[in-house]
């Protein structure tokens, strides 16, 4: 079975127990060698505004080779809580940490007519994705909650087994029945009544003349 695709990366800020106040993701597009980094408090937007030309020189000034994408760090600093932002009016600065390495980025505020198809992507995205992991966790539940069929357990052997091909007889462990051995009591014998002898008694018959 394949495994689904990852989603994009996103998580909520700021970390921790509190209620979350803006929702950070990633856009990329590997075809135009594209990627942007979006924060937004469900009214306003801010981004990295990158552009592919001047994408090559940010991934040198991190280390990065040029087919090295951005994406798998931001994952990785959204599941270790390791996204950092700071605000200060138009302007927002973004920290990622994520071990041994740690980047850095300036958002700019994005102006209103453009802001508003990309929250009304944002959010379209994530109401599909909380329908289908409400599916894959009913599913799931599902599953958990039918009972599993077990294997039919072997009952006690109600026939003989099959003859034996070589002798006609019955098969090993099965003692042959002697004539006249009693089905009821194995073992015991049956006798039979013994007939009385033939009487040598002549019956009356035709009487037998010999000739003259």
């Amino acid at each position: 079975m394949v495994p689904p695709p990852l989603s994009p990366p996103l998580c909520t800020l700021p970390a921790g127990p509190g209620p979350p106040r803006f929702v950070c993701y990633c856009e990329e597009d590997g075809a135009r060698g594209s990627f942007n980094l979006y924060v937004t408090d469900a009214a306003e937007l801010w981004s990295t505004c990158f552009s592919p030309d001047n994408l090559p020189a940010l991934k040198a000034r991190f280390g990065l080779s040029a087919a090295e994408d951005i994406t798998p760090r931001f994952r990785a600093a959204c599941e270790r809580q390791g996204v950092t932002l700071t605000l200060q009016e138009d302007i927002a600065s973004l920290m990622l940490s994520g071990g041994p390495w740690t980047l850095t980025f300036d958002l700019s505020k994005v102006p209103g007519p453009e802001a508003a198809p990309r929250l009304q992507a944002l959010t379209l995205g994530l109401a599909e994705r909380v329908c289908r992991l409400e599916r894959r966790l009913a599913a799931a539940e599902e599953t958990a909650a039918s009972p599993k069929k077990s294997p039919p357990r072997p009952g006690p052997q109600l026939f003989l087994p099959d003859p034996d091909p070589q002798r006609g007889g019955p098969g090993p462990g099965v003692r042959r029945r002697c004539p006249g051995e009693s089905l009821i009591n194995p073992g015991f014998k049956r006798y039979l009544p013994t007939p009385p002898p033939p009487s040598t008694r002549a019956w009356p018959g035709p009487a037998l003349h010999a000739p003259a």
